[in-house]
């Protein structure tokens, strides 16, 4: 019997798998019908899954578990996943690229500006040329790196940025004497990389012809390197043996390595905001050079990311913060009486769209997407995917691309249907899609 078939509708979109003996706390999953069974009730959320949802119940301090609409199988827990915890912190659930998370730059620009492809690939040329594209490569925040002490301690507000533009403008360092690792502070020249794997900047236009660039990318060897620390020492201290060892690891907030844990993490975390705005604002000055007009960082938000809340930690991986209006974290900002944006990339193909949170964001953790979800692995569609009628379609889309040959791995084919993921968001009441964006340009990271 599929555990499909214990689930309990709570609702519009939202189910419920109830506690057993060995679960600390039911699992609320948001997905439509569609989503979670397949079209004819045969496909739909993977059978893995379900292990993964159990794990992230079981994990001591475990007070509540959200699946997202575009959860998928990932390591230890799904991708698409919120966990409330009272006194444990929760590796697994942060990722290895902590803060990851995505920028929105608006502009002055519409359509009629960037048509021109010969113009939209010299854009590309020049971003390429300002920032570090693919693994390892030296960012654009060179001239920053004076201030990494700072960076990394204070993140947005190092650079002079606050909460007009930024999800947190710093993630508290509460103790700044634990040691960096020196094989994570050797990364620090990547300030200012996109890096690789589904990390991108992409210029998009709307349903009103407007311009937008949209970018993804998080805390680069900086933030690997400390959780890779992590996990190992986690493992150890816990007799964990096997591959997947970092898959149970947790601490307790207030001991020792849990305490160098989370200090460490949030320092990743100033990391990846600053990241995300020196790319952004050098992409920024690649449009002005290119386009003329004027561009500017809209937004910026973290979804690999833990956080207390409420008294308690909230772990997002792979889930997108969703503040409604009015929300307490909202006041004295300008997103008060809206709340803050919700930036979520689909594909290359099929676009990517800004949310805004509803009442009932409460009911999921105030978590949503942080993206249409992964359908087909990397190898999967290496495997069973056609270069050239990806090509063709690409071509016929009109979008202009750095690399000679659309990634396979990063087609739209991988990913989920966006349209039926942001239906069941908003069939949830968790947030409504307030813009479409459909991509004319993308730079990705050549693996």
């Amino acid at each position: 019997m599929s555990w499909k078939q214990t689930l309990e509708n709570a609702g519009p979109g939202h189910w419920v798998l109830p506690k057993t003996k060995s679960m600390r706390c039911d699992a609320h999953l948001f997905l439509s019908d569609v989503l979670l069974f397949g079209e004819d009730g045969g496909g739909g959320v993977e059978e893995d899954v379900f292990a993964q949802v159990v794990n992230a119940c079981t994990f001591p301090g475990a007070t509540r578990v959200v699946l997202t609409p575009d959860c998928h199988v990932g390591y230890g827990v799904p991708i698409g996943t919120a966990i409330e915890t009272e006194g444990t912190l929760l590796p697994t659930a942060a990722g290895y690229d902590i803060g990851c998370g995505m920028v929105q730059l608006s502009t002055s620009l519409t359509w009629e500006d960037v048509a021109d492809k010969a113009k939209r690939r010299l854009w590309i040329d020049e971003v390429v040329r300002r920032i570090g594209v693919g693994v390892g490569q030296p960012g654009a925040g060179k001239g920053s790196l004076k201030k990494m002490n700072e960076i990394v301690r204070h993140g947005a507000k190092a650079l002079g940025r606050g909460h007009d533009v930024t999800e947190r403008a710093v993630v508290p360092v509460e103790d700044d004497s634990f040691d960096i690792p020196e094989v994570a502070w050797g990364k620090r020249h990547q300030l200012g990389s996109l890096g690789g794997g589904n990390h991108f900047c992409e210029m998009q236009v709307d349903d009103q012809g407007k311009v937008w660039v949209m970018l993804h990318t998080g805390s680069r060897g900086f933030g690997w390197n400390i959780a890779k620390q992590f996990f190992v020492e986690g493992a150890q201290l816990l007799g964990l043996t096997g591959g997947r060892s970092e898959d149970k690891i947790w601490f307790d907030a207030e001991s020792r390595i849990g305490c160098a844990y989370w200090n460490l993490h949030n320092m990743a975390a100033n990391f990846a905001i600053a990241n995300r705005l020196l790319i952004g604002e050098a992409v920024c000055e690649a449009l002005e050079h290119v386009f003329g007009g004027e561009a500017k960082v809209y937004y910026e938000i973290s979804h690999n990311l833990i956080q207390r809340e409420g008294g308690r930690f909230v772990a997002r991986k792979g889930a997108t913060r969703a503040f409604p209006k009015h929300h307490a974290a909202l006041e004295g900002t300008v997103w008060e009486a809206s709340g803050h944006p919700i930036l979520i990339p689909g594909s290359m193909e099929t676009g990517s769209a800004i949310l805004f949170a509803g009442e009932n964001a409460k009911d999921s953790l105030y978590s949503v997407n942080h993206g249409a979800g992964r359908r087909l692995s990397r190898t999967q569609a290496k495997r069973t995917l056609d270069q050239k009628h990806t090509d063709l379609r690409m071509a016929k889309l009109g979008v202009v691309l750095n690399t000679r040959n659309t990634p396979l791995d990063e087609s739209g084919p991988c990913y989920k249907d966006l349209e039926q993921v942001l239906g069941s968001v908003e069939l949830a009441g968790l947030a409504h899609v307030e813009r479409r964006l459909k991509p004319v340009a993308c730079i990705k990271g050549n693996d």
